[in-house]
């Protein structure tokens, strides 16, 4: 399966002229190709869904700018893969009750090993907790409570594409928290 090119021409009316049905028939005839390629490196068909969704309306937000990329197919390509990889990186931090470390290339039996992890936990825990209070509830509904990024925006009331930048925000806190103790 091959994605489907998108022509100079609907191209244009898609970044100039913001023609809706133009872009439309395009996120239709390529969702089904993104979505398994987005679904071969996260195995998971929700967030597969959602990072199709969030890549193709970047799309149609990018307007006039659109016309600068030369090949729409691979920039999707690259895209899906770079959204993809970055949640593969950020499953290391499972959410459950609490919140729990675990890192999937690591067997942790040793007591010093489970030390280590629990230090890591209270890390996290702390972290979060020091979220600005709209990203930590985003984060919260997402992470812990296994919302999509659309019942989350519907629960806080905010659109889906700030739900996704709550919860970068909050990764990257994470991250560099996990980073500096370390």
């Amino acid at each position: 399966m091959y994605l489907k090119p998108l022509s100079e021409e609907n191209k244009r009316n898609i970044a100039i002229h913001r023609d809706e049905n133009s872009f439309k028939a395009y996120f239709l005839a390529n969702y089904g190709v993104l979505k398994s390629n987005a679904f071969s490196f996260i195995k998971d068909k929700q967030l597969a869904e959602d990072v199709v969704s969030e890549v193709l309306w970047k799309i149609w937000y990018l307007g006039p700018d659109l016309m600068n990329i030369v090949s729409l197919e691979s920039y999707l390509l690259r895209a899906i893969k770079n959204k993809c990889l970055n949640l593969l990186r950020v499953r290391q931090l499972v959410l459950t009750d609490g919140i729990e470390y675990q890192d999937t290339l690591i067997d942790r039996n040793t007591p010093e090993d489970i030390l280590i992890s629990n230090e890591s936990i209270q890390r996290i825990q702390q972290a979060v907790e020091c979220l600005p209070p709209k990203t930590k509830e985003a984060f919260k509904l997402v992470k812990e409570e296994k919302k999509t990024y659309l019942e989350t925006a519907e629960t806080m009331g905010i659109s889906k594409k700030t739900v996704d930048r709550h919860i970068q925000i909050a990764l990257g806190k994470l991250w560099a928290c996990m980073k500096e103790k370390k």
